[in-house]
């Protein structure tokens, strides 16, 4: 597969991007679970900037409510998701792959599609999806990206595995409640942004702003809060493979769902 210069051009003059950088992105893949409003935008911005493989997960069909997803048009309803994002990303970019998992994220599965990727994106509410994503993930040293949105308020983070806190750690024992909130296409996009932007970062070897941290961006008042993970050392998940860190200290606190 020979990317096209030109069409990368506008990015190319940023340093990160310039010399080998696109060609790591155009050997990069990414599975993005979720193809609803997050998922859309963040797979278009990766599609955008060239990543070589985006693989999308998702086992539901197009209805009239996922119409605010800028990648599902009306044509698409009662189509696989994966099956109405898949066409829109290769007639958006026909230099990149695109592989549909049109499954749910399972016990069952997760570690086998898991493991094809390079970094995983979360774009789903559903608190047991997200779980089981993190368990295997800190199982097979796979970073991972996640957002979510609640009305106006949207939260983005960035967890690596044997350097960051686990999504465990920031919830502890209890089981985060399912989440049912409404969703504004343009708080979404903007949660996607973060999230894609963070992608890019880790695959070009650039710094990550987020890495270890929860991002709560609040529309109402235009303000964005920081929270950084703590990790637990009781973690059932990460915490047998950390030593005693001093830098991090045990820190209970309850989170605000975005």
């Amino acid at each position: 597969m020979c990317m096209n210069s030109e069409r990368y051009s506008r990015q190319g003059m940023i340093q990160e991007f310039s010399g080998e950088g696109q060609q790591l992105l155009e050997d990069a893949s990414v599975l993005v679970i979720g193809a609803s409003s997050i998922g859309s935008t963040l797979m278009y911005n990766l599609a955008s900037a060239g990543v070589g493989t985006i693989g999308v997960a998702d086992h539901n069909i197009v209805g009239t409510s996922n119409l605010n997803a800028f990648i599902h048009f009306e044509e698409d309803l009662g189509t696989l998701k994966v099956i109405s994002a898949t066409r829109k990303l290769k007639a958006y970019n026909s230099l990149i792959n695109i592989i549909p998992h049109a499954t749910a994220i399972n016990k069952d599965n997760v570690y086998e599609i898991v493991s094809q990727y390079d970094i995983i994106v979360l774009a789903v509410n559903n608190p047991q999806t997200q779980m089981l994503v993190n368990e295997a993930c800190v199982e097979l040293d796979k970073p991972f990206v996640l957002g979510k949105t609640n009305g106006f308020i949207g939260t983005a983070g960035f967890i690596l595995p044997q350097e960051t806190p686990c999504l465990a750690c920031f919830y502890g024992e209890e089981m985060p409640p399912e989440d049912n909130y409404g969703s504004v296409s343009g708080v979404s996009s903007i949660i996607a942004s973060l999230m894609s932007t963070s992608v890019l970062q880790y695959l070009l070897g650039a710094p990550v702003a987020m890495k270890g941290k929860l991002f709560i961006y609040n529309c109402e008042n235009a303000t964005i809060d920081k929270i950084d993970l703590t990790h637990r050392h009781d973690c059932s998940v990460c915490g047998a493979k950390e030593d005693t860190d001093d830098d991090f200290d045990d820190l209970d606190f309850d989170e605000e769902e975005a």
